[in-house]
């Protein structure tokens, strides 16, 4: 009796049911990694991502590891002036360090997918033993679609290979978008303190010293608009809460409170960048201000031109960072891939398939989920989750802190080398 096309139907149900469950598996894994905001901070993230249409529904209330901070506390480490993290996770290149990592690695981020199909291998290789004699024609079917199997492989590591890439550009071009915003506006506090007019002592004259106050208050404040108007789990920093708060730092004052309350939160930062010029404009018509006026307002304009083409570049990229047919076209092949990886390396291994699953889907849903983590560098989807993302906090604290360096720095210049200058 011909056993044939009982196992044909077998065999689309195996296939059929690892579809579905491996589908179930990743959309439970999402879900249940789904954080809520608290109060105010949920109301802001909302209305967030209510001018974020393109948002999946199912990400609107993510947040990273500050998932149920109060605003208070969002306002007291954004205007923070030092930094608590570093900017990205910090390792070691020693061998036994890196094989000792977890938290931010791929397998943190895999190991469900892997004992999934590794588990679902075994009991295939189980069935296949206790029935092999029922179905004689299992193994011709198994090397028939391992040959498609070696030949999806050899494409598949092509593509990932270059899609990992593309991605790691991605992930380091908005880092270095970052630290040019921090390096223009730390040229505008130098350039600012070098030339505040001084009194006979070699110290700031009150006001040089009022508008050197005012411009490091406006380049920390312009920063945490700035990233609240694109990285999603601050967007608690855009209530109005926290424009209380920020007045309460004294950041801002109650008059510019009241401006920035009636702006859309996502332009603030545009129209703070507009003070901060502002500021160094006016002060440079005033001849008790500044030495070499003509230059420094040159060089400021140059400066605040960098500084507008940069932060301007940050939300374009969040935008354009990949083509959604490129993105699809990967995540089916490494699907289907992994899919029939259980039946093909059961043909060519036999029982060994079992651990070849485990080490193939490591490496490939790896390699995936690593380009998506490149893909979203502010944690803004959620690819982030297990720590590996860019901490905008951090970014925002270097940033207040190079706020007062030069200011402090400079405040006062050797009374010998001023007298000789005289």
């Amino acid at each position: 009796i011909s056993c044939t096309r009982p196992f044909s139907k077998m065999k689309t149900a195996f296939v059929t049911a690892l579809a579905i469950f491996f589908g179930l598996s990743q959309c439970v894994v999402a879900f249940a990694s789904l954080p809520t905001y608290s109060g105010a901070a949920q109301g802001a993230a909302q209305a967030y991502h209510r001018g974020h249409t393109h948002v999946n529904p199912s990400l609107r209330a993510r947040s990273d590891h500050h998932e149920k901070r109060t605003v208070d506390e969002w306002v007291d480490e954004v205007t923070a002036m030092s930094a608590t993290r570093k900017v990205t996770l910090q390792f070691s290149p020693s061998r036994w360090h890196l094989w000792s990592r977890f938290k931010g690695t791929v397998v943190q981020k895999t190991w469900k997918s892997v004992l999934f199909l590794t588990v679902f291998n075994a009991v295939l290789c189980f069935k296949v033993h206790i029935f092999r004699d029922l179905i004689p024609t299992f193994r011709t079917q198994m090397e028939m679609l391992d040959k498609l199997w070696h030949m999806q492989m050899t494409l598949t590591t092509f593509i990932l290979a270059f899609f990992l890439n593309k991605s790691y550009t991605v992930w380091t071009d908005m880092l270095s978008l970052g630290r040019r915003i921090q390096g223009r506006l730390n040229d505008v506090s130098i350039m600012v303190s070098t030339h505040a007019k001084r009194d006979e002592n070699g110290l700031v004259l009150p006001k040089a010293q009022i508008v050197i106050d005012t411009i490091a208050r406006y380049k920390r404040l312009f920063c945490i608009t700035f990233y609240a108007s694109v990285v999603k789990t601050h967007a608690p920093l855009t209530t109005d809460e926290a424009l209380a708060g920020f007045e309460r730092k004294g950041l801002i004052t109650a008059d510019e409170r009241a401006l920035l309350a009636a702006m859309p939160p996502r332009t603030r930062h545009h129209a703070i960048c507009q003070w901060l010029g502002n500021v160094v404009v006016q002060a440079c018509e005033d001849d008790s201000v500044f030495y070499q006026r003509a230059n420094l307002h040159f060089s400021f304009l140059d400066k605040m031109t960098q500084l507008r083409a940069t932060y301007g570049s940050v939300p374009d990229k969040i935008d354009d960072r990949l083509n959604m047919a490129y993105a699809h076209f990967v995540q089916l092949l490494v699907d289907s891939f992994l899919i029939v990886t259980p039946f093909a390396a059961l043909a060519d291994m036999g029982n060994l398939s079992v651990f070849a699953t485990a080490v193939l889907t490591m490496f490939f849903q790896g390699l995936l989920d690593l380009s998506k983590m490149f893909l979203d560098p502010y944690n803004n989807e959620g690819q982030g989750d297990n720590g590996d993302y860019l901490v905008v906090n951090t970014l925002i604290q270097e940033t207040n802190a190079g706020s007062e360096r030069f200011k402090d720095l400079t405040k006062r210049f050797p009374p010998s080398y001023w007298r000789g200058v005289g």
